[in-house]
């Protein structure tokens, strides 16, 4: 059994708890516009982005980083949407599991639900992106059907996830829905962060355009003032 990766990164500090190996797997339902890895939206393999790895090299790669992880680190599994792959994943969660390695799950929740029950079975951690509420915007924007998120967001253990918000114009003007939902739907964690230019070179190779906005710093502020009025531990994170 194989999964289709771009990248794995070592020492990975912003994907969740500890000291963790992150696992970039290819391929995406979604189209957003300011997609930080652009090289992991199509499924197929293009020039230098992407390859195929076997199960049993990717968990050699991953218990590299063992030492590490007693500081409550672990494995995350992004991309991409890693749960399109959950199938294929199952066999080496299994092992993971095992050998009581934390595992966590970056995902937009845009997935059938059975994708996500399966992941739920083996994950400590999930990392939830927030993108876009309003359900017109969401369909036209990212492609996403807001009611396949929210009833997914149902079956999600809130102790042990995060959400996390890229600040936009379209998650800006959302902020009075992304308050309600905070207020029925309380993370453990909030992280917001600001869009960057740094997959410039991808979106070149690709021959793909780059959406990219500057907010600035006191509608970031008041955005985050409003959130932590909720969840008082929001932090803003670069990522």
């Amino acid at each position: 059994m194989t999964l289709r990766i771009t990248n794995i990164q070592h020492f990975s500090l912003h994907d969740g708890p500890g000291i963790r190996t992150t696992i970039f797997l290819k391929g995406c339902n979604l189209k957003c516009p300011w997609c930080a890895n652009p090289e992991c939206i199509s499924s197929e393999i293009q020039g230098e982005f992407g390859y195929d790895i076997s199960l049993e090299k990717l968990e050699q790669e991953i218990l590299k980083d063992e030492p590490f992880y007693e500081t409550g680190g672990g494995v995350t599994f992004s991309g991409g949407e890693p749960l399109l792959q959950i199938n294929n994943l199952e066999s080496l969660l299994k092992s993971l599991k095992n050998k009581k390695i934390n595992i966590c799950f970056e995902t937009a929740l845009f997935v059938p639900e059975k994708y996500l029950k399966k992941a739920k079975k083996y994950s400590d951690e999930f990392i939830v992106d927030i993108k876009i509420i309003d359900p017109k915007n969401c369909k036209e924007v990212i492609g996403g059907q807001i009611n396949q998120f929210l009833n997914n967001l149902k079956l999600l253990d809130l102790e042990k996830t995060t959400f996390r918000i890229p600040v936009t114009k379209f998650s800006l003007k959302d902020t009075d829905l992304i308050l309600d939902l905070l207020k029925k739907y309380k993370p453990k964690h909030l992280e917001i962060f600001e869009l960057h230019n740094l997959a410039k070179s991808k979106y070149e190779i690709l021959n793909k355009e780059q959406y990219y906005e500057k907010i600035e710093n006191n509608r970031i502020k008041e955005f985050h003032e409003k959130l932590t009025e909720i969840i008082p531990n929001t932090e803003i994170i670069e990522i």
